[in-house]
């Protein structure tokens, strides 16, 4: 696993899937994410600590896509060959320099315009001698948040839909035990 990836690298192969989520194919991200409706995988990690806030991180504004944002903890696309749960913890060692057990919470489909993928959610604890380090290609800054914070950030537009929908049912007790 390199930990020199940077971002929105569109030569990095991933896997096409049919809608079985079979792998049926490999290709570029850039062919992928060119308004062609392909189907492919992508991850979202969710990391909490022990007062129950949630660790979001703000996109880089140097992203191609939602450049500054608020997402989850991590984010990013299943290379080839590899499974969500490996790309969930690459993403976490590249992006904010920690990893951490990490349990699988759901599979959803999403649809955005022309972009298709099956995310794959995870959910870990924040280990307390964690450092983080963000990558400054990936991440602007990072904050643990309490639902109250959360939903004023949701009322601001802060966090878009896929991410509130993420830490209401994290809220609102529909994981997996904490």
């Amino acid at each position: 696993m390199s930990l020199n990836h940077l971002a929105d690298n569109d030569t990095e192969i991933l896997d096409v899937v049919d809608e079985n989520d079979q792998v049926i194919g490999q290709m570029p991200k850039e062919q992928i994410h060119a308004g062609s409706k392909i189907l492919h995988r992508e991850i979202g990690v969710l990391v909490y600590n022990d007062k129950n806030e949630v660790l979001l991180q703000q996109r880089s504004f140097k992203k191609k896509f939602f450049p500054g944002s608020w997402t989850t903890t991590a984010v990013g696309h299943v290379p080839s060959g590899k499974t969500p749960l490996d790309a969930a913890h690459m993403e976490l060692i590249e992006e904010l320099g920690f990893d951490t057990d990490l349990d699988f919470v759901e599979k959803r489909k999403y649809v955005s315009g022309d972009h298709i993928s099956f995310g794959y959610l995870f959910m870990g604890k924040f280990p307390s001698n964690a450092k983080i380090t963000i990558d400054p290609d990936e991440v602007e800054t990072t904050k643990f948040v309490s639902h109250d914070e959360a939903v004023k950030m949701e009322d601001s537009g802060e966090i878009d839909y896929h991410t509130k929908e993420t830490l209401d049912k994290f809220y609102h007790g529909n994981f997996i035990d904490k």
